[in-house]
């Protein structure tokens, strides 16, 4: 009986892992969206780009996930007067790449 078990949490375990392994695989490339979407008219990033909006080379030590997610969706929650349009079109797996380059 034990060893059924221990396959059981084995098989487990390894479909775990390939989820994990196929979400990040699944994820868009974060510094295209980055170029595509034109925050690097406005931001700089490790250098290069814009100088319109804030410097985000360490913005991920500043600020968590969930409110960047909010700031790239709707940046008026966080400042009405932002000057940044929404980018609300994006999916959460784009936001989640854009995140994840960012913490790169």
């Amino acid at each position: 009986m034990s060893n059924r078990r221990n396959l059981f949490i084995i098989a487990g375990l390894a479909l775990a892992g390939l989820a994990v392994v196929v979400l990040f695989f699944d994820l868009p490339e974060g510094s295209e969206i980055f170029k595509r979407e034109g925050c690097i008219s406005c931001h700089s990033f490790k250098g290069s780009g814009g100088s319109a909006g804030p410097e985000l080379t360490s913005v991920t030590s500043r600020r968590t996930d969930p409110w960047i997610r909010r700031q790239i969706t709707d940046p008026k929650s966080h400042n009405p007067s932002s000057a940044m349009p929404s980018f609300r079109h994006l999916s959460r797996k784009e936001v989640t790449a854009l995140i994840r380059y960012l913490k790169s």
